[in-house]
């Protein structure tokens, strides 16, 4: 069998022209450290390189792996917070990439490959407490299956998903830390997840931010047992990663984060590196 490989499609040409774009405009008075006020916001264009080389087993939970095939995506991810005011914002997670699956077969190397959108996520924040160290809010969120799971390897789920979820934000003197903790659930009843992020943060000096995050999610209904890794959303995963953050100006701040999967199950192990920064308005 020969080596199926699609060509690669470039990133759009005018995503730098939005970049010096937003850092053109001009800036506007923060009225809130949690909750954008009407009209502020902030935008995070990212781009993340993952790889894998083995893979969690399907039948159950834990930090052993197995050799698998080769996976690899390169990410362009746009995430950003968009005030509307009366404590509300918009929150957007946007995702495109370049996906690769390698295998060896009878000593031949194989690749598949797709290139496109992947599922999108877009919800509505409303703040509760909205203090100087501390602040809580409720959001809703729907992921819109914009991706497209046929292809192989596949770019997305093929399903809508609802995300009700509870954040929570403290802050004193140098340091910050945020939690986000709620459920992801399939609106067909394909599975049902329980989703905990944390993002702390420390400033080192007026210029560095160092940072840690953790992401654990654990699926806690599935309508059918764990498909095989890659096939589907429902899957079990344990990430921690570290961050280190560049304060250029007050609201322009580029950074560099790792993260890699410690324990999980039916997905792949791996490791993720992301560039991008963030810009306040």
């Amino acid at each position: 069998m020969s080596a199926v490989q699609r060509a690669r499609a470039p990133w759009p040409v005018g995503f730098g022209a939005a970049v010096l774009a937003l850092l053109s405009l001009p800036t506007a008075a923060r009225a809130d450290p949690w909750i954008p006020a009407a009209g502020d916001g902030s935008i995070e264009p990212a781009i993340r390189e993952y790889d894998a080389t083995s893979v969690f087993p399907t039948d159950r939970y834990g930090a052993t792996t197995l050799p698998a095939s080769d996976e690899r995506y390169t990410m362009l991810r746009i995430t950003g917070t968009q005030g509307i005011g009366h404590r509300l914002a918009i929150e957007y997670d946007l995702r495109a990439g370049r996906i690769e699956k390698i295998r060896s077969k009878h000593g031949r190397r194989i690749v598949e490959s797709a290139t496109g959108l992947e599922d999108q996520e877009i919800g509505l924040n409303l703040g509760l407490q909205q203090g100087s160290h501390f602040a809580d809010s409720i959001t809703l969120n729907v992921v819109a299956p914009t991706g497209a799971p046929g292809t192989n390897p596949p770019l997305g789920v093929g399903r809508t998903a609802i995300e009700p979820d509870l954040q929570f934000g403290f802050a004193n003197r140098g340091w910050r830390a945020t939690v986000e903790a709620g459920s992801r659930v399939f609106v067909d009843g394909a599975a049902t997840q329980m989703r905990v992020d944390v993002d702390a943060s420390y400033r080192l000096s007026r210029y560095v931010d160092v940072g840690a995050t953790v992401f654990y999610v654990r699926t806690v209904m599935s309508a059918k047992p764990l498909p095989v890794v890659d096939a589907g959303e429902p899957y079990n995963v344990l990430r921690p990663g570290l961050r280190v953050k560049l304060r250029v100006t007050p609201r322009f701040k580029p950074y560099l984060e790792f993260e890699k999967d410690v324990s999980g199950q039916a997905v792949h192990a791996g490791r993720r590196i992301t560039v991008g920064f963030s810009y306040d308005y």
